[in-house]
């Protein structure tokens, strides 16, 4: 109906201008790999005018970005399609002018499609499972990492392709209070703070045991006088008191008393991390913190992990189909991670 009755609305892609960014994906590393798209469209198109439509963690995500003109929070077309569209159409995102729409991967829902289209873009560019709606729609190719495939979409648009590393900006309110907060938790002045992620999604098998998270924090304490930085959510912060056990005074445990952007200052002010392949992974990433990563046999690497890249250690030494019922990335020793923190310690200052 929509061709039918306004041919003329159809703006060709290589004329446009104006971009409207819509970001409601479930987890947090699918937020983090959609924030070089911006930068990319940037340096494409250097007169681009970029929106970006978020709710919840991607409405933090993309908080403060340079590059992106304005933020329009509204509801989850997820959860309220009909709210999302009102707020879209009432936000006028760029006064009126055409502009594109554009779903990057984990925003690919029928519903998110539907709130593309009825924010009044004359194309929509991008991943989806409602191609009839869009005038080009990519498919995710299992060669290239989640970062690289949303970067297709700049070639869609009829530019050339060039990798970017994710990327967050906290405010200098956030980096205040992550400066206050790793003093209150009793980190001295010049001490090396190291942060630990230990725990992961109950549904997703990438645990490692509790006795070899212990016994690298040690290693770190003993051979650098390193304060150790426990983060994660609140529901995990029982589960990392176990693991801070016998461990002395010299951690803390933040988990579930950060906002994303305090979390991302507070990683940035770190001089190395050891993390499970999860979320703040990526928050990890977006802020340039050299970690060693301990990643399971059953999740392909090129997805999700910064492959060959020096800043970080991917420790992976093992390759399954699926996990089974039981699975502990038992395969990577505590002498391979301390190891690798000791190399990202030298190299970088």
């Amino acid at each position: 109906m929509e061709r039918l009755l306004r041919p003329a609305a159809r703006l060709k892609l290589e004329d446009a201008r104006n971009f409207l960014l819509l970001q409601y994906p479930m987890a947090l590393g699918t937020a983090v790999h959609a924030t070089p798209l911006v930068r990319a469209l940037r340096e494409a198109k250097p007169d681009a005018r970029i929106a970006v439509a978020a709710s919840g963690i991607a409405a933090e995500i993309f908080a403060n970005h340079p590059h992106v003109e304005r933020m329009i929070v509204t509801p989850s077309p997820l959860k309220d399609v009909r709210g999302a569209v009102r707020e879209l159409r009432a936000a006028r995102p760029f006064a009126g002018e055409p502009f594109v729409a554009i779903t990057t991967m984990g925003n690919e829902r029928t519903k998110i499609s539907i709130a593309a289209m009825a924010s009044g873009a004359g194309a929509r560019v991008g991943f989806t499972q409602a191609p009839e709606l869009y005038w080009a729609t990519l498919q995710f190719d299992p060669q290239r990492s989640l970062i690289d495939n949303n970067l297709r979409i700049i070639e869609t648009l009829g530019f050339g392709f060039q990798h970017y590393e994710p990327e967050i900006h906290f405010s200098d309110r956030d980096r205040t209070w992550a400066q206050s907060a790793l003093q209150k938790a009793g980190v001295r002045d010049g001490q090396m703070v190291v942060v630990f992620v230990t725990q992961t999604s109950v549904t997703q098998r990438k645990g490692w045991r509790v006795e070899r998270f212990q016994a690298a924090a040690r290693h770190a304490m003993e051979r650098y006088g390193a304060h150790i930085v426990f983060v994660g959510t609140q529901s995990e912060a029982e589960a990392i008191e176990a693991i801070r056990a016998g461990l002395g005074e010299a951690t803390s445990n933040f988990a579930g008393k950060t906002t994303l952007l305090q979390l991302s200052a507070l990683l940035s002010l770190c001089r190395a991390g050891l993390t499970l392949d999860t979320g703040i992974l990526h928050l990890g990433r977006a802020v340039g913190l050299p970690m060693a990563i301990i990643a399971p046999a059953w999740s392909p690497p090129i997805e999700w992990l910064p492959l060959g890249n020096p800043r970080y250690r991917i420790l992976k030494n093992a390759d399954m189909p699926a996990a089974t019922a039981d699975y502990i990335i038992d395969e990577v020793s505590v002498e391979e991670a301390t190891a690798a923190l000791d190399e990202l310690i030298a190299a970088y200052q």
